[in-house]
C-alpha cells in the first residue's frame, strides 16, 4: 500500500536525520571534550606561573629590604627622567642620574623632595619626610623676632651698613642692576662672643 511505503520512507528520513543528528552532537561533544581539556591544561599552566610569580614577588621583597637595610644617604631629588631614571644631588654637592626603585610612589618624587639614596649606587630606593633632613631644617626660618633696628642701641653706623648689605639688594635689587653692580652675597660680622652678631 502506497500509504504504508511513505510512512516507510518518512521513517527512514527521520532515521537518516536522527543520526545524523546524533552524529553532529557526538562531533560537538568531542569538540567541546577536546577544549575542556585544553582549558584545564590553560588552567595548570596559569596555576603554576602564579606561584612562580608570587615566589619572584617574594624574592623582589626581600632584595628590597636588604637594599633599605643598608646605611642609606639622604639626598635631594631634582627631577624625573623617564618612568625609571631621575636626577638627584646627593649631600656631596654632586648630582647623579640614578634608577629609581620601581616601588617608589612616583606622586612622592617632587623637586627637592628627600630621599634616600643607596651608598653605592646612589639609586633612590625611599622617599624621606621633610624633617628627615637636617639640612633642611638648618635653611629654615624660626620663629621671626620682633626685634626692631630702634631696639638697638648705638651702633648707627654698623645697623645702616646691614641696611645697605642685607636689606637693599631684597628691597630694591633694580638698583643693583641700574649701576651694573652685583650685590652682596653675605655678611661676615666681627666682635666679641655675646655681643648678637648671629643673624
Amino acid at each position: 500500500d502506497m500509504t504504508e511505503v511513505r510512512m516507510a520512507g518518512r521513517g527512514e528520513e527521520a532515521l537518516k536525520m536522527l543520526d545524523k543528528d546524533q552524529n553532529d552532537l557526538y562531533i560537538k561533544f568531542k569538540m567541546l571534550q577536546r577544549q575542556l581539556e585544553f582549558i584545564e591544561i590553560q588552567e595548570e599552566y596559569v596555576k603554576d606561573e602564579t606561584k612562580n610569580l608570587k615566589r619572584e614577588l617574594l624574592r623582589a621583597q626581600e632584595e628590597v629590604k636588604r637594599i633599605q637595610s643598608v646605611p642609606l644617604v639622604i639626598g635631594q631629588f631634582l627631577e624625573m627622567i623617564d618612568a625609571n631614571h631621575g636626577v638627584v644631588s646627593s649631600t656631596g654637592g654632586s648630582n647623579y642620574y640614578v634608577r629609581v626603585l620601581s616601588t617608589i610612589n612616583r606622586e612622592l618624587l617632587k623637586p627637592s623632595s628627600s630621599v634616600a639614596l643607596h651608598r653605592h649606587s646612589n639609586s633612590v630606593v625611599d622617599t624621606l619626610p621633610p624633617e628627615a633632613d637636617s639640612s633642611i631644617q638648618m635653611m629654615q626660618a624660626g620663629e621671626k623676632p620682633d626685634i626692631t633696628y630702634a631696639d638697638i642701641g648705638g651702633s648707627d653706623m654698623q645697623k645702616q651698613e646691614i641696611r645697605e648689605a642685607v636689606e637693599l639688594p631684597l628691597t630694591h635689587f633694580e638698583l643693583y642692576r641700574q649701576i651694573g653692580i652685583e650685590p652682596p652675597r653675605g655678611v661676615l660680622l666681627y666682635g666679641p662672643l655675646g655681643t648678637g652678631k648671629t643673624m
